[in-house]
């Protein structure tokens, strides 16, 4: 695909919660040349088969780091 790549984001932007029942989720940032990067986040052990009706796809720049708005 012209002008796109897949980036994966480091384990700090994974995240989990061991005392409640909230999945680790993987997130992945394409990035196109002609047009806004797409972040796509799903959990992280999920079979492939099941990816493409669990994942969330927004604009990378509407992601923000939660340590900077604590």
């Amino acid at each position: 695909m012209g002008g796109r790549s897949t980036e994966d984001v480091p384990n700090r932007n994974r995240s989990t919660d061991s005392e409640s029942s909230t999945p680790l989720l993987d997130a992945a940032v394409v990035a196109d040349e002609g047009g806004d990067d797409r972040r796509t986040v799903s959990p992280a052990n999920c079979p492939d088969e099941r990816k493409p009706t669990v994942w969330l796809s927004a604009n990378a720049s509407a992601f923000v780091d939660l340590e900077e708005w604590r």
